[in-house]
């Protein structure tokens, strides 16, 4: 047995960096506030969770059933955060549910509605006693906190350029209630007085421009100096100030949204009658232009989006509805009905230039509903080990929904993922994401005998068969030996193709005679591949009947992409600029839908696609490559980033985009993870760790990405000799071994990948060879030489992961 000593001090540090690993850093898919942002926009830009939703995780804030949840919880970075009824505050990771730190405000309540919100680090808190707090959002220890008010906070918190504005509550009943601005260390700037007021339960405000605007219990709205605090203009839509005014139009318990020029509001006189609001505003002045529409009791902030209003409608014991008006002018466009009152406000994420509506239910026991844009139900989820009453709605980040019952439990929902991987990088999407388990340590379970597997090439795993790609044939191994069991249908060997196989339903294809890379997707009872004379062809998956091709200008080697019935592929002209094309055609027809054609390099890679965006990388033959994101629907560039040349076919999670790049002898071998929306840089290997290769496409599972690398100087030009499995976040190394290195798969718990002719498994159990798997070749820094303290320091991190952290009580 090999020991590797590991010091004391070492430990120590790798702790820390560990730790701070688990800072909350902003990114393009949080939530920070209330409807996501000071407008209420309520509005996703990432993918949406359209049908089968499944739970990914849900935690527990109270074993004694008297610690709910009444707000929508706020997300930014990695970390989720909700507000419970005692007063605690509570910080999760948003990918598995891990309590990271749990904190504790005053004046616990049993309805606690006050949503907090995030800004530049922090976390600020208003509870029930009139106190504000500020935590650190990573840590939760608490910053400062303030005495407010003798009254309550019943609104949530809105975050806009260091400063918090926030109204007092109902507590004392009908009095000059404040709202008030505070900058971001607890410094009062200014309050500003509503007289004779019953105060603002659920009305938060907006900041447009210089402006803030909310509205008052008594159906008042104001616009103030953000600045100052000084009142710019006041209107009172139960007067004559707007043509569309109302008599009595009841009780204000809403926020307020801003879009387009106009505020959205709603009001309540008791269940049977309500209002939705829409007001000019320009410059901080309220216009009389809009609308007013009779919806029926609502406390619901509107959710306003292409042309459309989307509000809920009806009180907690009574039936109630989401409704859809038009934008225009107010017209109800349809009605969805529930069995509870929706006094939650909608959310909305845009896929497929399709609006996803989220809402959920006010009663025990409710649901979490999901619409399409027409009004029809796309699905409802029952969490049904839970009665909790649901009261408000949901939050979204990164494709997940994440909500809060007053049972205490925070749930998250995704949108289910098969667990195979039967075609290249995994599924029709190229995603390369699997929601497999994955091994922490470098074990290997088995090493085939040389079967001739293509270096380069990645397998596919279904019915415990591995199927590879060995030039002549496509071969099946036992998945859980290693062991040959038989031959397929022909591999791909034109200039050394890499296609990888595809399964469906005892079929096994491996692309065409004339495919160069490309290997065949499966899709909605087609086959889609390409030929490197720059043809794209699509057969029935039963007959092989061609159903149409489609001729492009240069070479095409990528595997094509689907989506949406869409079909997305690449192709590439040698020496010219703007030789890189990335295609879109209807996947019945062929018909070309856009095509984009000012890539500057050669676009090599297969496309991968990830809600509305599409991703491709590019090489370089005299520089530099890049990795490009598309719009699905068009093709327009949304943004584009340097990389080393790399055929690598990007791969999606957690928010992010990860690709390998660079070719050995050539330039640095490394691999990079981006904001998958933003384009933004987290993290990349150094060249000194030789992690990544032009060849490689990185698979993702269990918080873990999985990689080819060189860890030896002789080593050809592919600078393929090897796997890492990396932190999916922070990029450190978790474990390598020498063996494998071609674009790895993961399924069941298991990660393959092919090197030297052979297939190599890794996974927890017993290996083939103990000493084999302790050879540490070297890798040129710091972590390749205690890669099994830092697998060790991983794996406990893992098991303790659910250790609860209190800071403050």
């Amino acid at each position: 047995m090999y020991k590797i000593k590991i010091s004391r001090s070492f430990m120590i540090l790798l702790s820390l960096i560990l730790l701070t690993s688990m800072a909350s850093i902003a990114s393009a898919s949080d939530w920070p506030q209330f409807q996501s942002d000071w407008k209420n926009n309520a509005l996703e830009p990432g993918p949406a969770v359209k049908t089968e939703p499944e739970m990914l995780w849900h935690e527990h804030t109270s074993a004694n059933g008297d610690n709910g949840i009444n707000v929508p919880p706020v997300i930014a970075g990695d970390l989720v955060y909700t507000h419970t009824t005692n007063g605690s505050v509570w910080a999760f990771n948003k990918h598995n549910g891990a309590l990271i730190w749990r904190s504790k405000t005053s004046g616990g309540s049993a309805l606690q509605s006050s949503t907090p919100a995030y800004g530049d680090g922090k976390l600020f808190v208003a509870s029930n006693s009139g106190d504000l707090f500020a935590f650190d959002a990573s840590s939760g220890e608490e910053l400062w906190s303030e005495h407010v008010t003798d009254s309550n906070f019943e609104c949530p918190i809105t975050y806009f350029d260091h400063r918090l504005y926030i109204g007092d509550g109902l507590r004392g009943g009908i009095d000059t209630k404040y709202y008030y601005c505070y900058d971001d260390t607890g410094q009062l700037l200014w309050k500003y007085a509503n007289g004779n007021s019953a105060g603002f339960l659920w009305n938060g405000a907006s900041v447009i421009g210089d402006f803030l605007v909310y509205s008052t219990h008594e159906g008042k709205l104001l616009s103030l100096d953000k600045e100052t605090g000084e009142l710019t203009d006041e209107i009172d839509l139960g007067s004559e100030d707007i043509r569309f005014s109302k008599e009595d139009p009841g009780m204000f318990r809403s926020s307020v949204t801003y879009h387009d020029g106009y505020i959205y509001t709603t009001s309540e006189r008791g269940q049977a009658l309500g209002y939705v609001w829409k007001i000019g505003f320009e410059n901080g002045y309220f216009i009389d232009e809009g609308w007013c529409t009779q919806n029926g009791f609502s406390t619901s902030t509107p959710a306003v989006h292409d042309g459309k209003v989307y509000v809920g409608q009806g009180e907690h014991g009574y039936t109630g509805h989401l409704t859809c008006l038009d934008d225009s002018n107010g017209d109800v466009l349809w009605s969805y009905f529930v069995d509870a009152g929706v006094k939650s406000s909608p959310v909305l994420a845009v896929e497929n230039e399709i609006t996803y509506i989220y809402f959920t239910g006010a009663e025990s026991d409710g649901s979490l509903y999901c619409l399409e844009e027409d009004g029809t139900l796309a699905w409802e989820y029952d969490p049904t080990d839970d009665v909790g009453y649901i009261l408000q709605g949901a939050a979204i980040s990164d494709g997940k929904i994440y909500f809060g019952t007053d049972g205490g439990y925070l749930y998250c929902i995704q949108e289910m993922i098969p667990e195979g991987w039967e075609q290249f990088h995994k599924d029709t999407r190229n995603t390369g994401f699997s929601p497999s388990n994955t091994p922490d340590t470098n074990n290997m379970l088995w090493a085939s005998e040389d079967i001739g597997a293509v270096k380069g090439s990645s397998t596919v795993i279904a019915n415990n068969k591995v199927y590879v790609n060995c030039g002549d044939y496509v071969r099946s191994l036992d998945q859980y030996t290693g062991e040959f069991l038989s031959n397929h249908s022909n591999g791909s060997t034109k200039y050394k193709s890499i296609a990888s196989p595809a399964y469906h339903d005892g079929n096994v294809w491996c692309g065409l005679p004339d495919s160069v890379n490309s290997a065949t997707t499966v899709a909605d009872g087609k086959l889609f591949e390409g030929e490197w004379d720059g043809n794209y062809y699509c057969f029935d998956e039963v007959t092989g009947e061609e159903i149409w091709n489609f001729s492009t200008e240069g070479n095409a080697q990528a595997t094509p992409a689907y989506d949406n019935e869409r079909v997305y592929f690449t192709t590439w002209i040698y020496g010219q600029t703007y030789g890189g094309n990335v295609y879109c055609v209807d996947a019945n027809t062929g018909e070309l839908l856009w095509d984009q054609n000012e890539i500057i390099n050669n676009c090599c890679s297969s496309p991968t696609i990830y809600g509305d965006i599409v991703y491709v990388t590019t090489y370089n033959f005299y520089g530099e490559g890049e990795i490009y994101a598309l719009n699905k629907n068009n093709g327009s560039i949304l943004w584009k980033e340097d990389i080393h040349s790399t055929d690598s076919t990007p791969a999606v999670a957690y928010g992010n985009v990860y690709v390998a790049g660079g070719c050995y002898g050539y330039s640095d071998l490394q691999t990079y993870c981006f904001d998958a929306i933003t384009g933004e840089l987290k993290w990349n290997t150094t060249p000194e760790d030789g992690i990544g290769g032009w060849l490689c496409s990185v698979a993702i599972a269990d918080e873990k990405i999985f990689v080819g690398t060189a860890f030896e100087t002789e080593d050809d030009y592919t600078g393929l000799n090897g796997t890492c499995a990396l932190d999916a976040f922070t990029g450190e190394l978790i474990w390598n071994s020498p063996f494998g290195g071609s674009s790895p798969a993961v399924a069941d718990e298991m990660v393959f990948t092919i090197a030297d002719g052979k297939v190599y498994a890794f996974g927890e159990g017993s290996n083939i060879d103990e000493k084999a798997n302790l050879k540490l070749p070297g890798f040129g820094s710091l972590f390749a030489i205690v890669t099994f303290s830092i697998s060790a320091i991983y794996i406990a991190r893992r098991k303790e992961r659910r250790r609860i952290f209190k800071v403050g009580g």
